[in-house]
């Protein structure tokens, strides 16, 4: 935003940035925490021991349903991840993905889904739907183990809220990473990765999910830390420059 500001409007004053935070209750779980939500969650309870066994990963997208995501781009590296599944890769655990939140193309991408379960495209990947309340919403974020985000920014210069919130509560984002903002928020390798095809998405998800773990442990502490800088932080970090008070 910076950037565009003296750019394009020839912005000569300084610019201090302030970030978007999460609010307080979006906090990382501990791993009793974690299955205790999971277990009462009603998407996630009947298949709890499998997620404590490590044979079932929980990933989680939150979308208004509108132009500005396509949910085709997650749903076709789902097909190509369960293919792999259940032939080259049969290591790779089985995949629930829920999905929050309501929007004008919500039945049409539904419709999409329940044509690949009847085709029998989507063995090894559950896709459920939901509309949660704040709290249930801030504890899936925190209990899930990999967040996606399909928001494609026209500016180029906003920073999705929903990942603001997904690293808040200490979980991994994938995001589409083609827009000029991304990096402020997202950084490559360390609380997150970005994409920018259907192909990369879906060897991204492969190589977290399929490996030893240490890859997607490794983007758990990067979100983890991140968590841990809120609005009081940010606040004084900038304003305390601009006051010089820090």
């Amino acid at each position: 935003m910076a950037h565009v500001l003296k750019r394009d409007f020839r912005v000569d004053a300084p610019i201090l940035v302030l970030h978007d935070r999460p609010v307080s209750h979006f906090r990382p779980y501990d791993s009793q925490k974690r299955l205790a939500f999971l277990g009462r969650f009603p998407e996630t309870a009947p298949f709890v021991d499998e997620i404590e066994k490590m044979r079932l990963k929980v990933i989680v997208s939150s979308t208004s349903w509108t132009m500005d995501e396509d949910f085709s781009l997650l749903l076709e590296a789902l097909v190509g991840y369960s293919e792999l599944a259940i032939t080259s890769h049969p290591h790779l655990p089985e995949v629930m993905v829920i999905i929050t939140g309501k929007g004008p193309q919500k039945e049409h991408y539904l419709a999409k889904i329940a044509d690949l379960d009847d085709k029998d495209k989507l063995e090894m990947v559950t896709i459920k739907t939901a509309w949660l309340s704040t709290g249930d919403y801030a504890s899936l974020l925190a209990s899930a183990d990999l967040g996606i985000s399909l928001h494609k920014s026209t500016s180029g210069v906003d920073l999705p809220m929903k990942v603001v919130d997904m690293l808040g509560s200490g979980l991994p984002v994938v995001g589409w990473g083609e827009f000029q903002a991304w990096p402020e928020l997202v950084k490559e390798g360390v609380n997150g990765r970005g994409f920018a095809s259907t192909e990369e998405l879906q060897a991204i998800i492969v190589e977290l999910l399929g490996g030893d773990g240490q890859q997607l442990q490794r983007l758990r502490l990067g979100a983890r830390k991140e968590s841990q800088k809120g609005w009081d932080e940010e606040w004084d970090s900038v304003a305390g420059r601009l006051f010089e008070i820090s």
